[in-house]
């Protein structure tokens, strides 16, 4: 009702009026809503008579924000702290000493050594050395041998025989240097028994020959570990050889060697100059050698290659130039296992009264002297290893040599027991292997075969040298206390040159060879040492027992046997 009556008053109001109460009504309808809102607030009614001016109460806002409350509680944590602090202990450290490499203890030297014994065919046999010990300035020593027999043996002349020897040798080191020297002097006395025994009016005297050698050298050889430095070895020498019946012979010698590297490859250059003066009651030879060998070395990771030439001047009667290729190559398959190698070479040989007496001491005293020239020899081979401890080689060569010297028998003297030297011109093919094994100190084994096949020019064969050569030799060590030693060899048959008369040749004589049967021998040497200074040896030779002949009518001593002592001082 209220409200209908503010209706049908509101035409009856002034306009000013009607609009003071429409403002009036307006709010109490905004007010109105509110209150319905906000069930707390109570309805309230507001009559305003005359001009109203409303007004707008400032609003205090309230500026609490939400707060979230952890209720777990964290307890504080202390710092922690280190307080260092040092605490004396008293402890004292004891020096250690400083550790060091122990190596094998050095064997115990011996200034001398003494061996005295005495064999069958009244054989006494006396040696002596005497050495410095261990020095890293110089090293020398000398020694003696004597070694004699009083053989006569059945059927044949007085072959009795000495060697007596006399060397003393000196080694000084130097920074990079060692300066070598030597001084030897031998007497070998033999007899010329190869003849019937049948003449027993010829005495010893008559058939006995004496060699008188006298020889010295000089060398100075080069140490530089920097292979771009000129390394050398230098060497001069002499001997002087003399015999009974008045023939001597004069030697000097001077060879050198200079070796360098030239990038990746080595120069190597060998020279020699070798004069030799041969007198005997009849005539007197000079002859001298002059030969320079210039080479190139290349190797690499599989392969050594050389490639080089030798120029020899024989200024002899007449004086000669020669020409010799020296090619090498090998080339490692696998690991040293396999190495091939082969090549071309030749030289010339000098042949002397020294190398002929060195080989066969029965020759005349006045002998013809020619140098031997090895034009060519073709050669190859196969080289290795067939395990750790052993290694082979096997080589064949092929080779053409011009004044081949060969002894035959003097004819023209009654006993025809001494050697004369000829020359023929021979092509020769040569195979030889060898096959060796070492296992430490304790054991060594040998083996070693060649084969050789003459062809002659003129001759009918190579007198005196055999097709095949073996030799098998051994060396064992039982715990430094026994040594043994053994020696096998077999020489096949040889020929020597003799004469038949056969009226049908102009010179009434027909060459026939005679043939001497191979050879076999075997010898076993034996020692016991009973301390480090005392010793006992016992050897046996020609154990067979067999007569065989190296030279003709030379026979050989059958078994034989030497034993003694050696003592170290």
């Amino acid at each position: 009702m209220k409200n209908k009556l503010y209706a049908c008053c509101f035409p009856l109001m002034s306009g000013v009026l009607r609009k003071g109460i429409f403002v009036i009504f307006l709010l109490l309808s905004l007010f109105a809503a509110k209150s319905s809102a906000q069930s707390n607030l109570d309805s309230m009614l507001i009559i305003n008579i005359g001009e109203y001016k409303p007004t707008i109460i400032d609003a205090n806002k309230i500026n609490d924000n939400p707060v979230i409350s952890d209720s777990t509680q964290k307890l504080p944590v202390a710092p922690s702290y280190i307080n260092s602090k040092k605490i004396l202990t008293g402890f004292e450290v004891e020096p250690i000493k400083a550790a060091e490499m122990v190596g094998e203890p050095l064997t115990k030297l011996y200034k001398s050594i003494a061996k005295l014994g005495m064999g069958t065919y009244t054989t006494p046999y006396g040696e002596l050395w005497f050495n410095n010990l261990r020095s890293k300035e110089a090293a020398y020593g000398v020694r003696l041998k004597h070694l004699s027999s009083a053989a006569t043996l059945k059927d044949y002349g007085y072959s009795g025989f000495s060697d007596d020897e006399v060397s003393l040798y000196g080694k000084k080191f130097l920074k990079e240097h060692s300066l070598i020297s030597n001084f030897n002097y031998a007497r070998d006395a033999v007899h010329f028994y190869g003849y019937d025994a049948a003449f027993n009016n010829i005495g010893k005297d008559v058939t006995a020959q004496r060699f008188n050698l006298f020889s010295g050298n000089a060398q100075l050889i080069s140490h530089y570990t920097d292979q771009k430095r000129f390394n050398h070895d230098v060497k001069l020498s002499y001997y002087n050889l003399a015999d009974k019946f008045n023939a001597s012979e004069n030697n000097i010698k001077a060879a050198g060697m200079v070796q360098t590297a030239i990038d990746k490859e080595i120069l190597k250059v060998n020279a020699g100059v070798d004069y030799y003066n041969y007198k005997t009651a009849a005539d007197t030879i000079n002859n001298t050698i002059l030969t320079l060998n210039p080479n190139i070395i290349a190797s690499g990771s599989k392969y050594s290659a050389s490639i080089g030439f030798t120029a020899a001047m024989d200024i002899f009667v007449q004086s000669k130039f020669y020409f010799y290729p020296n090619v090498d190559f090998s080339y490692n398959v696998f690991d040293n296992i396999i190495i091939p190698y082969g090549g071309i070479t030749g030289g010339l040989q000098k042949n002397s009264y020294k190398t002929f007496t060195d080989n066969n001491p029965f020759v005349l005293s006045a002998l013809p002297m020619m140098n031997s020239s090895k034009q060519y020899e073709f050669f190859g081979g196969i080289r290795g290893t067939l395990s750790s401890v052993s290694a082979f080689n096997v080589r064949a060569s092929y080779s053409s040599i011009n004044n081949m010297p060969m002894f035959v028998n003097d004819t023209k003297e009654l006993l025809q027991n001494k050697f004369d030297v000829i020359y023929d011109d021979a092509m020769l093919l040569n195979v030889r292997g060898e096959v060796s094994l070492q296992q430490l100190e304790k054991l060594r084994i040998n083996l070693r075969g060649e084969y050789f096949n003459y062809k002659m020019k003129t001759e009918l064969r190579a007198w005196y040298k055999p097709q095949v050569e073996l030799t098998l030799s051994g060396n064992y060590n039982l715990q430094d206390k026994i040594f043994v030693k053994v020696d096998l060899f077999y020489i096949d048959s040889q020929f020597a040159k003799t004469f038949t008369a056969d009226s049908s040749l102009p010179s009434g004589q027909k060459v026939v060879p005679l043939e001497l049967k191979g050879i076999f021998d075997a010898n076993i040497g034996l020692e016991y040492r009973y301390t480090k200074k005392l010793g006992f040896f016992v050897s046996f030779n020609n154990i067979a027992n067999v007569r065989y002949y190296r030279w003709s009518n030379y026979p050989t001593q059958r078994f034989n046997l030497m034993g003694g002592l050696s003592y170290s001082f």
